[in-house]
């Protein structure tokens, strides 16, 4: 791709600086820096469990508590009470 571009002085100059310290062709600094930014900016997609975790603590449905340790299991009978 081909990018064309106009920097102010004071940008030209620090870029030229760095053109110097990295001692690296303007063309492959130029693209390594809009590669960085670009990888930078781009925000990593949510995967599902993400959004869920996300969700739940956002409308504080995380938590902790002691009860039954079987409670998965025994949940009817703390509703229901005992057959």
């Amino acid at each position: 791709m081909h990018i064309e571009a106009e920097l102010d002085d004071v940008h030209a100059e620090r870029l030229l600086e760095l053109q110097k310290h990295t001692n690296k062709p303007l063309p492959q600094l130029v693209a390594e820096m809009l590669a960085k930014a670009i990888d930078e900016t781009l925000a990593p997609m949510e995967t599902e469990g993400q959004k869920v975790l996300r969700i739940l603590e956002a409308h504080q449905l995380l938590g902790c508590m002691e009860d039954d340790a079987r409670l998965s299991v025994d949940y009817k009978k703390h509703l229901w009470g005992s057959p």
